[in-house]
């Protein structure tokens, strides 16, 4: 019988997202000033950074989410409850351990960024306990940071055995639950 969970948790908005706001807004600004000095063929322009302005917009309310089917962890990215971009998908066998991000040995492989391709899938909240999944890769071996709850990690649990590293830390939202 295969094992299934999914998790949606919130994702920090990207860089890049703020960058393309910016140059989109500079757009629709210069070809309005344009439209009205120069031509009307800047009208049309307008109008179409107007339509990018509200496409990005959309990635600016992120999330992330994880589906795990018998320890195989799929990662995709919802823009706006309405786009979904699938990121990655890593393979039990690909995974070498579950720690703990808050643990001494993940702490220094942070910083150890020669050696590490970190991705932060996590709405990056610094009181927050995450999860820090080291994958091997052909190049660097990745660091992947996850928000996983208790569900999850029973069911990785299960799967990863001895690399298995983790010690859960009831985190505010599993508290509420509680009482």
């Amino acid at each position: 019988m295969d094992r299934y969970n999914e998790r949606l948790v919130y994702g920090k908005t990207e860089g890049k997202t703020y960058t393309r706001l910016f140059l989109v807004s500079l757009l629709m600004l210069a070809s309005f000033f344009l439209m009205f000095t120069i031509s009307s063929l800047f009208l049309f322009i307008a109008v179409l950074s107007v339509w990018l302005l509200f496409k990005t917009l959309d990635w600016t309310n992120l999330e992330y989410e994880y589906t795990i089917t018998n320890g195989d962890i799929q990662i995709a990215k919802i823009a706006s409850a309405k786009k979904r971009k699938e990121i990655m998908t890593i393979t039990l066998a690909d995974m070498k351990s579950l720690e703990n991000k808050s643990s001494d040995k993940v702490k220094n492989d942070l910083t150890r960024t020669a050696q590490f391709e970190v991705l932060d899938f996590t709405e990056q909240v610094k009181t927050e306990e995450y999860y820090a999944l080291y994958v091997k890769t052909n190049k660097n071996d990745r660091i992947v940071i996850l928000d996983l709850d208790e569900n999850c990690l029973e069911h990785l649990k299960l799967y990863l055995k001895s690399k298995y590293n983790v010690k859960y830390v009831k985190k505010a939202e599993d508290k509420k639950e509680e009482e």
